[in-house]
């Protein structure tokens, strides 16, 4: 036998037992793969999942849904408002599982309704907690320097009581409604550091009750009984003649809620008068 056959007698002979060793390599790993412990697999954190959310929100925070406990919204964004229920008009809501009396379950809202953004509640209250102690300030202001109007509107929401600056030498507070007076109340008075709180004066109109005229009264016995629910047994009653009087005249019999009666010497008496109620 010569030299150059013989690398083809042992090729055969070591890739056979290269294949052998392989196989026997492949079977004990597949072994030790297959009766190794679970304990030892490694562990790795769960993959997060997101709460169960029954109510319709694209996200939401709260507690419960694990298959016991019912789950309970705190925070959500909504893609509908509670004022304008159109899809793309979103909502961020916030519910108050803690509030003072337990059955009362309050809500807050931010997102939009026809004419724009809103806050929303059925709360009865919404407080503003201003200032480290020194006192707060509520500023309102339009942008690029157009000024600010605050309104509160009417039940019916056709009329608003306004404090507007939008023109920077006329501040003015005012009621758009055709036929409704402006009414100030405090309960000491009004007290004003200039005398030209009243530009035109004070208009009393006469369905108030607190003022009226007499042109053609129904005169007996040089009295007139004047019916008006508005008078009171402290009233101040203002007359004004507006014709010549046929005798002293002067008020008196204060009804409260009823009437007052203004008296003549006169049995004959037949004079035409304003009046007006001061409480």
């Amino acid at each position: 036998m010569n030299q150059t056959t013989r690398p083809s007698i042992w090729l055969p002979t070591i890739l056979a037992v290269l294949a052998l060793l392989a196989a026997g390599t492949a079977i004990i790993l597949s072994t030790q793969t297959t009766s190794k412990p679970e304990t030892n697999i490694p562990t790795y954190p769960p993959s997060p999942t997101p709460s169960p959310v029954p109510n319709g929100a694209m996200w939401s925070i709260g507690t419960g849904g694990d298959g016991q406990n019912p789950y309970v919204e705190w925070v959500a964004v909504y893609p509908v408002s509670t004022l304008w229920n159109i899809l793309g008009a979103p909502s961020l809501r916030f519910t108050d599982h803690a509030p003072d009396t337990p059955d009362n379950v309050r809500s807050f809202e931010i997102g939009f309704y026809k004419y724009g953004p809103t806050w929303y509640t059925e709360n009865h209250i919404v407080e503003f907690w201003l200032g480290d102690g020194s006192g707060g300030i509520l500023s309102v202001m339009g942008n690029e320097d157009g000024g600010a109007e605050f309104q509160v509107r009417n039940p019916s929401d056709t009329g608003s009581i306004s404090l507007s600056y939008m023109n920077p030498s006329h501040p003015v507070i005012g009621v758009d409604h055709p036929d409704n007076p402006l009414y100030l109340r405090a309960e000491k008075g009004l007290v004003s550091e200039s005398k030209h709180t009243f530009q035109q004066g004070i208009t009393v109109p006469t369905q108030s009750g607190y003022a009226g005229q007499i042109t053609d009264g129904d005169w007996t016995d040089g009295s007139l009984v004047v019916e008006t629910t508005a008078i009171a047994a402290e009233s101040l009653v203002l007359i004004t003649p507006i014709s010549e009087p046929e005798g002293r005249w002067w008020v008196g019999d204060l009804v409260p809620g009823e009437s007052f009666t203004v008296h003549s010497t006169a049995d004959d008496e037949n004079m035409a008068f304003n009046w007006l109620i001061v409480n």
